[in-house]
């Protein structure tokens, strides 16, 4: 088991202890724009590692671990020392790994005590560690030098980039060997040894540096910023004790600790640990998930990834004008272009992705100078989608494959065989993603209103056009009247493969689907070859690549499920919509710590023995966009719609059964701040509070019925 901590942009990974093995082969350590600046970090007391007791890391960014020493005591036999040292390792990042060690003496007589704390640093780029592609760094530890009382650690990089690590120990030890430190006291009964260390890392004589304060000041202005975020943030309360102290506070916590803070604003990273990095397609999601929660995070993504959006066609990088990227990585291999994560393009999904994000974060916040700053890189991402490079051979459908990739499967299933026939051989490429072609719908939609509130109505109107000439030609040749439900993507012949697939729900997501045939896809869906208790599988049961512990081939994905569960209930299926919810918050309450993971296996749910979802072994916990679930499910359940034109909120409530009432309070729609309650009573569900900024969904209708009247 490792213990992941996550500020900012470093990354802390560790053994459950809190320990970091030396020898230069573990892929644990302190991590800094993807690079192992920390290899090892090792304590030893009285000659022997301590033995652990418990560990708190909770907070994502601060840890604790209570750990004893007994000479010659091994687990099974602790109960007999009598001779016992107290050890207690508290830490967190800011600014660099701060850390305070303190040894007790829990007897009644004196002890002789030697500490021991060995470090290593060897400045491996991420992807060399975790052996990416074959390659491999057989860098050593970097030479050490002591600079006063600090420990420093320097190498100068192949990119020209000189990297340096500095321990700073308070007090100073009293005897050095190379990195090695070594403390010997004699401690009275009951007495403590307390020792304070800072770890920094350094890019160039640059980047994070030691906090002024001391140890526990420097803890409280962190704790400061976390709360000054949280208290900016919506703040939803339910009927339910277990959802507001499990998933919502600790998807709130999780969202704060993965994000980065860019010039451009907060940018949420993918997951801890290995994929702390910008993901184009997480970070769209998540933002998207959060507009009713944290609506600032999807303007520091949008602004990040335009800031950083294709110019030229480079075929390592899959780079193109106005594609999004796909990951960004800053480490040496990236600098030296060894990998294509400079950043690389390789994503068939995040463009138009992008482009609806942007209409969605405008209808939300009814910022117009955000629109006016990114309708260039909007229509960009449409020109991408439209053009030779999203749909190579013209024939209206955003594809990829047309050349050899970095990621042979490109959507957000992008595993080598998440795409395959039925008699399990991949699918032929270049192919048309079912949920693509509705992102490109829903964005075009999207971002018509907007052109006509700028009095560009020819404009809106060609966008609508173009969509609805989408929409048409996708329901002849995405249908399967056999399955009632949308095949996975059209192959490079333009067949069908013909799965039945969780993506098929985004085409409800998106808007994209016939009203007529809506019905059919949520009955499909709900079948028990795909809906496992827990949520929707990404593939049915009955498939023959099917795999309940397959990364995409039939496990269970929370944010899948929050966008079909928000394309249901947007068709009218409030039932189905709240079933999928229960799904993912009952999973959720099952997990440690209540939180959702990346993903889990697609075992069905056994109510007999009342089980738990089974772990996909390798699943990033946290994962920015299952943080964002919670977010999205709760808007869904309250049906919350905000107006362009007026920047009014509609509420059309559909609570369920298990869950009679939500609050909330101080939620941004528009320039406004809204506060109202959401509630089940005999007379129906009824919404309390809000002003005439709130709009019931009624209202809504007949609003929608005049206009259509008149026009």
């Amino acid at each position: 088991m490792t213990v992941s901590l996550k500020e900012d942009s470093l990354v802390l990974v560790t053994e459950d202890d809190g320990s970091i093995p030396t020898g230069g082969t573990s892929p644990l350590g302190l991590y800094y724009h993807d690079t192992q600046y920390l290899s090892g970090f090792e304590l030893r007391v009285n000659g022997e590692r301590p033995l652990l007791l418990s560990a708190n890391h909770e907070q994502n960014y601060v840890a604790a671990f209570q750990l004893m020493q007994a000479s010659g005591v091994r687990l099974g036999t602790a109960r007999h020392a009598q001779e016992t040292l107290s050890i207690r390792r508290t830490r967190y990042l800011a600014d660099g790994l701060r850390e305070r060690i303190g040894i007790l003496n829990a007897t009644p007589k004196e002890v002789a005590l030697e500490v021991e704390l060995e470090f290593e640093a060897t400045f491996k780029d991420m992807f060399a560690v975790r052996g990416y592609r074959g390659i491999e760094d057989a860098l050593a530890g970097a030479p050490c030098r002591w600079d006063g009382d600090e420990l420093v650690f320097e190498r100068a990089g192949r990119d020209g980039v000189r990297r340096a690590t500095a321990v700073a120990l308070q007090p100073a030890p009293e005897e050095r060997d190379g990195a090695t430190v070594r403390y010997r006291r004699v401690l009275p009964a009951q007495g403590v040894l307390m020792i304070e260390l800072a770890i920094v890392p350094t890019e160039d004589g640059s980047g994070e540096r030691p906090s002024r304060p001391g140890f526990d000041e420097a803890l409280d202005q962190l704790n400061a910023r976390y709360r000054r975020f949280l208290r900016a943030c919506t703040r939803f309360r339910t009927s339910s004790e277990t959802l507001n102290e499990g998933l919502i506070q600790r998807s709130a916590l999780d969202i704060r600790a993965l994000l980065e803070f860019e010039d451009t604003g907060p940018f949420p990273t993918a997951g801890i640990p290995w994929y702390a990095v910008p993901f184009g397609r997480d970070a769209l999601v998540c933002a998207y998930e959060t507009l009713a929660w944290a609506p600032d995070i999807a303007r520091g993504t949008l602004r990040l990834l335009a800031a950083c959006q294709g110019t030229k066609v480079d075929e390592q990088t899959e780079e193109a004008p106005g594609k999004i990227f796909h990951e960004l990585r800053r480490g040496e291999l990236a600098r030296l272009g060894a990998i294509p994560h400079r950043p690389f393009y390789g994503s068939v999904d995040a463009t138009p992705l992008f482009a609806l994000v942007v209409a969605e974060t405008v209808r939300w916040t009814g910022d117009r100078e955000l629109w006016r700053e990114l309708r260039p890189a909007a229509e960009r991402a449409l020109e991408w989608c439209d053009g030779p490079y999203g749909d190579p051979d013209r024939d209206g459908y955003v594809e990829y494959g047309m050349r050899p990739s970095e990621m042979r499967n490109q959507g957000w299933k992008d595993s080598a065989l998440s795409l395959s026939y039925a008699d399990g051989e991949a699918a032929d490429l270049p192919a048309a993603l079912v949920e693509v072609q509705g992102y490109v719908y829903a964005a075009k939609m999207a971002l018509a209103p907007l052109y006509e509130l700028d009095g560009d109505r020819a404009r809106g109107e060609r966008l609508r056009a173009e969509a609805r000439e989408l929409a048409r030609r996708f329901e002849r040749d995405f249908w399967m009247d056999d399955e009632g439900c949308y095949a996975q993507a059209l192959d490079a012949r333009k067949e069908q493969v013909r799965a039945v697939t969780s993506n098929a729900g985004h085409a409800l997501w998106s808007g994209i689907a016939n009203a007529d045939r809506a019905g059919m896809v949520v009955q499909r869906l709900m079948q028990p070859d795909m809906f496992s208790g827990w949520g929707i599988r990404t593939l049915s049961s009955r498939y023959s690549t099917y795999n309940p512990m397959s990364y995409h081939n039939g496990s269970v994905w929370p944010h899948d499920n929050a966008l079909i569960a928000e394309g249901f209930a947007r068709y009218g299926y409030r039932e189905e919509a709240t079933a999928v919810i229960e799904g993912l918050f009952e999973a959720g309450k099952r997990f440690p710590d209540s939180r959702l993971p990346e993903l889990f296996c697609g075992f069905p749910r056994d109510l007999r023995f009342s089980s738990r979802p089974a772990d996909y072994l390798v699943a990033c916990i946290p994962q920015a966009w299952s943080a964002g679930v919670v977010f999205l499910c709760l808007r869904t359940l309250m049906g919350l719609e905000p107006r362009i034109d007026d920047g009014k909120l509609v509420v059309d409530p559909a609570l369920p059964g298990w869950l009679p009432w939500i609050t909330v309070d101080d939620m941004r729609v528009g320039d406004a701040k809204l506060s109202f309650r959401v509630a089940r009573t005999r007379r129906g569900v009824i919404v309390q509070g809000g002003g005439q900024r709130l709009v019931r969904a009624e209202r809504e209708r007949e609003r929608s019925e005049r206009e259509l009247a008149n026009a």
